[in-house]
């Protein structure tokens, strides 16, 4: 049962750290994209942003290429870790039914 056990963790920890790393390096492709977008807009360095409040009044705003820039890392590191745990729960459920199924239980 021990084998089982280890084998399990073993897949387990193999798909969190496959899974985590696809997920970065999809995410970084794309952060990459959208700083490059933005730095084509900024104007001194700044990004305007503006939206409606929930009562309908306009605001204006801006953001800065590194608050961009930080906020997307932040994003993608989030994403990344919840992307790999459900690739390491998967990765475990398979490696689990493929060790039932091998057992003929």
């Amino acid at each position: 049962m021990a084998g089982v056990g280890k084998c399990m963790c073993i897949m387990a920890g193999l798909g969190l750290a496959s899974g985590m790393g696809a997920s970065y390096i999809v995410q970084r492709k794309a952060n990459n994209m959208v700083l490059q977008q933005a730095s084509a807009v900024a104007k001194d360095g700044v990004i305007p942003i503006g939206g409606k409040t929930p009562d309908g009044k306009l605001w204006d705003g801006s953001m800065t290429i590194e608050q961009l820039k930080k906020d997307l890392n932040k994003k993608s590191l989030v994403s990344s870790s919840i992307m790999g745990l459900l690739a390491a729960i998967g990765t475990a459920a398979i490696a689990g039914i493929t060790l039932l199924f091998k057992a003929k239980l």
